[in-house]
Order: C-alpha cells, then structure tokens, then sequence
C-alpha cells in the first residue's frame, strides 16, 4: 500500500521534520550514519538503500559505510560519530541507562545537537518501522 499517500498530511510532517533536521548544527555525516545505522538495526533493506546513497553523495568514506554494522569493532569513526551511534542504539533498543549516556553526550555536544540527534533517531525509527510494516514488497 502507498502509505505516504493514503495518510499524506501525516507522513509529509513527518518528512519535513526529517528535513527540517538539514538546519541544525549536527554535522550531515553524523545524522546519516545515525539514520542508517537505525535502518540496519530495524531491518529495512529499502531504508538502507536510501540512506547508503545519500551518505555517498555527501562524502562519507566508504570504509565506514562497509564497517557500520561493527563501528565498536573498529578505528574509522571519530568520538563524535562513536558516542552519537552509541545514543542511536541506546534510544532504539531503550536497553540500557540513558542517564549516564546522556551525560557522556554533553562532553562532544550542544543541548541543541542532543535533542536534535535524538529527534533523528526518533524520526528514523517511525519511517523505518512503518516502512517495514507497509511496504508492498514485504
């Protein structure tokens, strides 16, 4: 089903939050890499796609795209990118203190950096899981 189009007024907010994130002062490359890291997580193959091309055309690295799925394994990320993936994983599996993450975020960023990354991880995981559940080809 065409569920972009059946609720359009729903998902067009939804999609202009997502746009609206292009203003704030998080860094492109980490809000991709936070929003394909959640489609990996959630499973969705189209998601990922999406997400994957997007990251190419702003430049980041194919080495971190090829690792993603192991970044704690590896040395590609920076502290940045390894504490927002961190959160991004803590906000959608809710499995762990938030408390002291939370804390650990305020050493790399601004009050407005976390709530806007956290309104990423939120947004993704709603498009994600809708995707997952109403695309026709699943």
């Amino acid at each position: 089903m065409d569920y972009a189009e059946i609720s359009k007024s729903t998902f067009d907010l939804l999609y202009q939050s997502r746009a609206s994130l292009n203003r704030s002062p998080l860094e492109i490359e980490v809000r991709i890499l936070v929003e394909l890291r959640v489609s990996q997580i959630n499973g969705c193959a189209y998601c990922c796609s999406v997400y994957t091309e997007e990251a190419r055309r702003v430049g980041v690295a194919q080495e971190k795209l090829d690792v993603l799925p192991a970044w704690r394994n590896t040395v590609d990320f920076t502290d940045e990118e390894r504490m927002a993936l961190e959160w991004a994983e803590a906000v959608t599996y809710l499995d762990c203190d938030l408390l002291d993450l939370k804390e650990r975020l305020f050493e790399l960023y601004s009050e407005r950096e976390i709530v806007d990354l956290t309104a990423c991880v939120g947004i993704t995981n709603a498009l994600t899981r809708v995707a997952i559940s109403l695309r026709e080809d699943h």
